[in-house]
């Protein structure tokens, strides 16, 4: 076939490589191919591959039999490092689908697996003298004896699930929250409450269908230039659909990072992977300009005025500047005394990425941090 799929699924369930039929018939169920197919160069797609490239970038070329959870193991020495993949090409837009004549851009850091000839296997009922315990070899997967450091999660679930989208298509919501199942005694709602819904059974609602919940902030203005820029919508919550009638729907709130109330839109939920990073070298107060892609803060998570390490930003940087997941880049500003050096205020990592903005976590800040300081990518 033109495709492969995924045997992740297969994998978790099974520990082995290979598929029994009833699990392949059941994998296959989970995400049919997307579609249409289209010719892209010399090669059938549904997707739109980027054809430039960093310099300096791995790229594979996928064929026939790849899948990200292969091609995790062989780039990354771990195939449970596939979302790594995934996170790294934005443009694969079902994770489990790959197509010969793709390309899958590496770019992340490879740790050498361990020889296991290398340690002396000791029987725990052996008495250890001190003398012996000296000489028996350090933790091979410590911090301090792998390349680059330990994989981690750049934040928390709550990260990238409640922060906020920016918006130029209002368009894009399909439903609201109509009502509540307890509308005459609260004007908002939590865990655990049943809302109504404008969209039902006609519109393609069914029963176990997931939405994320936002609420309409306000317009954004770029700091700089003062260009509309869209609008940002925070992120309240989660809804799983109890049952749809013809053209309304209930559901119940299944997650929440702020109170949900009556109006606030619905957008169908994608699960939103916490990018795995290794960290690089941290940003300094040397540090000399790069020259890779620059931008702006534009947005501060709850219009905080004086950001630091932890608080999540919006930049004015996205997936046109080459932008991924797990990306880091140097906060700096401008000094106001001219021929001086900038001043470095910290660093960010990048959480989400979408068309003309992301979002990012400050993971180092030693100066506060504001709307309109800049960036620079690392």
């Amino acid at each position: 076939m033109w495709m492969t799929k995924m045997r992740w699924i297969a994998v978790l369930l099974t520990g082995a490589a290979v598929m029994s039929h009833p699990l392949l018939v059941m994998a296959e169920g989970v995400a049919p191919p997307p579609q249409p197919l289209k010719m892209v160069g010399d090669h059938w797609t549904p997707y739109d591959p980027p054809t430039t490239f960093p310099e300096g970038s791995t790229v594979h070329t996928v064929v026939a039999g790849d899948t990200l959870w292969d091609l995790a193991a062989t780039y990354l020495g771990d195939p449970y490092l596939w979302p790594q993949l995934w996170e790294r090409n934005p443009y694969i837009k079902d994770s489990h689908w790959i197509y010969p004549g793709d390309p899958v851009v590496i770019d992340l850091a490879v740790q050498e697996p361990v020889p296991v000839d290398d340690f002396e296997i000791i029987d725990e009922s052996d008495e250890i003298s001190e003398w012996e315990d000296d000489l028996l070899p350090a933790d091979p997967y410590s911090e301090d004896n792998l390349p680059g450091g330990v994989p981690h999660p750049l934040g928390s679930t709550s990260d990238v699930y409640c922060f906020a989208q920016l918006v130029a298509d209002e368009s894009i919501f399909p439903f609201r929250v109509n009502s509540a199942e307890r509308i005459l005694d609260q004007d908002s709602f939590s865990d655990g409450d049943v809302l109504y819904l404008d969209g039902g059974v006609q519109q393609g609602v069914l029963a176990g269908d997931r939405f994320f919940v936002l609420s309409r902030d306000r317009q954004l203005n770029h700091p700089v230039s003062r260009s509309d820029m869209g609008r940002v919508y925070r992120q309240v919550g989660q809804v799983t659909v109890l049952c749809a009638q013809e053209n309304t729907s209930i559901a119940e709130i299944t997650y929440t990072c702020d109170p949900i109330r009556i109006g606030d839109v619905l957008l169908p939920f994608e699960p939103v992977p916490v990018p795995l990073v290794i960290d690089p070298d941290p940003s300094d107060r040397c540090d000399e300009p790069n020259g890779l892609p620059t931008g702006y803060v534009v947005y501060v998570k709850d219009e905080i005025l004086n950001a630091g390490t932890e608080h999540l930003v919006m930049v004015d940087l996205g997936e046109t500047e080459g932008l991924y997941p797990g990306q880091f880049a140097t906060l700096f500003r401008d000094n106001p005394v001219e021929g001086m050096p900038r001043i470095v205020l910290g660093e960010i990592g990048f959480l989400r990425v979408a068309e003309g903005y992301a979002t990012a976590k400050i993971t180092r800040g030693w100066s506060p941090i504001a709307v309109g300081d800049r960036i620079e990518l690392k």
